[in-house]
């Protein structure tokens, strides 16, 4: 999982606010994802709630929401969201608050509840994460992957980050371009000189998110 060795140039050229924006590109104002520690809560556990945010000028950051809710969850969940202090957070509910849920959605007894979360960091730019209640799962670990920083322009540069069967990987950035984004092999064109980032996301087929930023330089 690694950087491999630099290719001879070929050509190319994220997705947000600006929609003819290819959705790889990262230097304007988006959320890239949505993250809730854990995704999965079992009763009595707290959900934390971070949102990785692009923007037109400057870094990515991981950013608090400023609002959150939960208005269509079935059987009255929307409470499981709430506002604590200074954090937006999600409750793993008791059994006895789950099942008319389940009775509405028509699940099994101890089946995990799924509802929609809606979250909005300034801009205004909203996002909706689904997170389950009932049943317990982590998010993945953060990608190991080693990248740069220094590239050189008029190269490309493949992208290599396997994960199991079902998961789906995410290349962003900020400098030169990309192809096949949206697999594990992908391909970092440097078209010119630029400083920016990479950003690898990851997601596992039951809602868990991980990602990591990288620095990228190249002249």
């Amino acid at each position: 999982m690694v950087l491999k060795h630099a290719l001879p140039l070929v050509a190319l050229a994220a997705c947000s606010v600006d929609s003819a924006a290819p959705p790889w590109r990262l230097d304007h104002d988006r959320i890239v994802a949505v993250r809730v520690t854990p995704p999965h809560l079992i009763p009595g556990a707290v959900g934390q709630i971070d949102v990785l945010v692009a923007h037109a000028s400057g870094p990515t950051t991981v950013e608090p929401p400023r609002a959150a809710s939960a208005v269509d969850a079935p059987g009255g969940l929307f409470t499981a969201v709430h506002f604590n202090i200074d954090h937006w957070q999600i409750d793993g509910l008791d059994q006895a608050a789950l099942d008319p849920a389940r009775a509405e959605l028509g699940l099994p007894a101890d089946a995990p509840v799924p509802i929609e979360v809606t979250v909005s960091v300034t801009g205004p730019l909203y996002a909706t994460k689904r997170v389950w209640l009932g049943d317990a799962s982590d998010n993945p670990a953060a990608p190991m992957f080693t990248h740069g920083p220094d590239l050189q322009a008029g190269r490309e540069y493949p992208l290599v980050y396997d994960v199991p069967p079902l998961w789906s990987v995410r290349w962003l950035t900020s400098c030169g371009s990309l192809r096949d984004d949206e697999t594990t092999h992908a391909t970092q064109v440097i078209e010119g000189p630029c400083d920016g980032e990479l950003v690898l996301v990851v997601r596992d087929p039951v809602g868990g998110v991980a990602w990591l930023v990288l620095p990228v330089h190249a002249e």
